[in-house]
């Protein structure tokens, strides 16, 4: 994580700042070890933020900043609806060319609106164009290559954003199985290689892996379609719910010492006697 928010730009007092703030929202809002009475002292204690930040977050709305969502979620239901949806699949369920706009009928706009009618359709198809889950074809039509919205370049909002969801969830659920109080538990399995792989052999299990995954996501994803209704339509409660996979790599650790890395002419700071 820090990795990531050094790339992004992100010093260590930004950071610190903002944890500050999730510690003492978090210890409001999810409890106190279930303590009969939750005061700011009792906050200040537990959490080691001072009486008055505790104050300051508790009395200002919008201390603690939260960033806007990106298209991300948009642009991939806007591809699970074109390879889904009746309106939009021809045959053999292939996805169906689009026209931008149509005086009648289906239309890359029409999709949109189905989604999100407040979100510009021309901004939608720029992105996705860009990122190449669609192409040309011909002068006026559009062709879906891929059913999933292929991230753009590295560090780009969409990455930053959904590496915070992809962390997020991932916490979430661990913190819930660890949970006491929670007898039925989340799925959450793995498989590793017993001591390892041969380098060589890892190129040839991440491409197995890959389709075999491709291909169970791609089921999930067919049985949630009937239940991708828009709120108009469907009034009842919705709960964000979904199947995360990822294959990981334990790299060796750096074992090389701090000062063979910095170049020379940092001359360490004298301590005072």
């Amino acid at each position: 994580m820090v990795r990531i928010l050094i790339r992004a730009g992100i010093r260590f007092d930004e950071f610190s700042e903002l944890a500050r703030g999730v510690y003492v929202e978090s210890a409001i809002r999810d409890g106190l070890d279930h303590a009969s009475s939750l005061t700011r002292a009792r906050v200040s204690v537990v959490t080691g933020v001072t009486r008055q930040q505790v104050g300051y977050y508790i009395d200002n709305d919008g201390a603690l900043p939260s960033a806007s969502p990106t298209l991300a979620s948009v642009l991939v239901e806007v591809l699970q609806k074109w390879h889904t949806d009746p309106q939009f699949v021809g045959p053999y369920g292939i996805p169906l060319e689009l026209e931008f706009e149509a005086s009648s009928g289906r239309s890359f706009r029409s999709l949109v609106s189905m989604v999100d009618a407040k979100v510009s359709a021309g901004i939608l198809l720029e992105e996705l164009l860009r990122v190449g889950s669609v192409t040309y074809s011909g002068e006026k039509h559009f062709r879906a290559v891929s059913r999933y919205f292929m991230m753009p370049e590295p560090m780009s909002p969409q990455q930053i954003e959904y590496f915070g969801n992809t962390l997020t969830r991932l916490a979430k659920t661990l913190e819930f199985n660890m949970n006491p109080q929670n007898s039925e538990k989340r799925l959450e399995r793995f498989v590793i290689a017993d001591r390892g792989l041969p380098a060589e052999v890892l190129p040839q299990f991440a491409t197995y892996a890959r389709d075999r995954t491709s291909e169970f996501l791609l089921d999930l994803d067919n049985w949630l379609t009937p239940y991708s209704k828009s709120e108009d339509a469907d009034p009842s409660p919705r709960i964000p719910t979904g199947v995360n996979v990822f294959l990981y790599v334990d790299p060796p650790a750096d074992q090389t010492p701090l000062h063979s890395l910095i170049q020379p002419g940092d001359e360490p700071i004298p301590r005072k006697k």
